[in-house]
């Protein structure tokens, strides 16, 4: 007895594969104030006069979508970690440079 082996020929079924496109993101984040280049300069001469002079300067910032005015002396200037060091009082703050907004 022999059998014979019947075999089915394979078919590939193609599927056709559709792109859902991303919903769009609703949250409207609110960017900072764009500083322009005589801005920075101000900014970088009011905060050297402050460390120089001990003079206090009232610093704003804009951080976590907000803005926030911190009055105090610059102590130090750390440009390669980006952070200022401010005395506000007996207190001893450091603040994130990008986050400067105007010296005052």
């Amino acid at each position: 007895m022999s059998t014979s082996l019947s075999q089915k020929p394979k078919t590939e079924r193609m599927m056709k594969l559709t792109t859902i496109p991303k919903p769009k993101s609703k949250s409207t984040a609110v960017a900072g104030p764009k500083l322009s280049e005589t801005d920075f300069l101000e900014i970088g001469e009011r905060i050297g006069e402050s460390k120089e002079f001990n003079i206090e300067v009232d610093i704003t910032i804009y951080a976590q979508k907000r803005y926030e005015t911190v009055t105090g002396i610059v102590t130090e200037v750390d440009g390669q970690q980006g952070r200022l060091s401010l005395q506000v009082g007996y207190d001893r703050i450091k603040i994130n440079m990008n986050n400067i907004v105007s010296v005052k």
